[in-house]
């Protein structure tokens, strides 16, 4: 998949959501499951070993929804206020982004977003490496940036966050697996956060 090309795969497979990865949780609530990063919900890490068990957990997410050698896209967000920004391309520390999608959120949801708001959509595709975006989870861990990981073939969301990861998988009997899997990284909240 060409990074033209990740709007059109996600309106097919996620119909009713904006490829906006914090919202994704409750609207596919039926197979989404969140693990935490560190032991008893600690939210950040403050030693290298944390960020060891970090990655570690992260990795075997990866290996086990994705596996090395699958295409992936991964996808981030930026809001701004001014649609006159054509920037196509978003150069980061990690890589160059296409810009795929401008979304009117005013327009979208103007109940909750009184003032004219933008939510510029930036992916980029490449077949996944095991630990080849270590630095990029480790900036998502420190919440220095937001991103999430799209495989097509694997139907497949893996998205990091600062305190975990939110897992959206094709279907609600995967899903059940999966939280039996990791049952011991997963909240002890009824709610599953």
């Amino acid at each position: 998949m060409k990074e033209k090309d990740f709007i059109d795969y996600w309106n097919k497979e996620y119909p009713e959501a904006h490829p906006i990865n914090h919202e994704l949780k409750w609207i596919y609530q039926d197979r989404w499951f969140r693990i935490h990063s560190l032991p008893e919900s600690k939210r950040y890490a403050d030693s290298e070993d944390e960020y060891k068990i970090i990655l570690d957990r992260q990795r075997k997410l990866f290996e086990d929804l994705i596996g090395e050698g699958e295409e992936i896209a991964i996808s981030f967000g930026l809001y701004t206020d001014d649609i006159t920004n054509e920037n196509y391309k978003e150069l980061t520390d990690f890589s160059e982004f296409q810009k795929v999608l401008t979304i009117d959120l005013h327009k979208e949801r103007p109940e909750e977003y009184e003032d004219v708001m933008y939510f510029d959509i930036f992916v980029k595709t490449e077949i996944w490496k095991k630990d080849s975006r270590n630095e990029i989870l480790k900036a998502i861990a420190d919440d220095e940036i937001r991103a999430m990981f799209v495989c097509p073939a694997r139907k497949c969301i893996i998205a990091p966050y600062d305190g975990g990861v939110d897992v959206i998988v094709d279907s609600k009997e995967k899903r059940d697996r999966l939280k039996t899997k990791y049952k011991s990284w997963l909240s002890g909240r009824e709610d599953g956060m």
